[in-house]
């Protein structure tokens, strides 16, 4: 069954929401930052630093308030940055 999750990227200065996408599976969707990686080579926030990781989050899991809160955020970045 497709679900949605949230991809962020994490790391010292704190935690970054960077897409929204669906998966047929948790195997499919942790393969999300490296098929985004090859789709979208342009997008900085894709490369880790040291110690930075990615975090994907079953839409079914996380609370309404913070998916919201996320997808508000990554509109509002999209914005200001084009």
């Amino acid at each position: 069954m497709t679900k949605s999750y949230l991809l962020f990227k994490c790391g010292a200065t704190g935690r970054t929401p960077l897409a929204t996408f669906t998966a047929d599976n948790v195997d499919e969707a942790r393969e999300a930052p490296t098929w985004l990686k090859r789709k979208h080579p342009d997008m900085a926030a894709l490369r880790l630093a040291e110690g930075e990781f990615f975090e994907i989050i079953e839409k079914d899991v996380c609370d309404p308030a913070d998916w919201d809160a996320a997808v508000t955020a990554m509109a509002a970045s999209q914005s200001v940055g084009g």
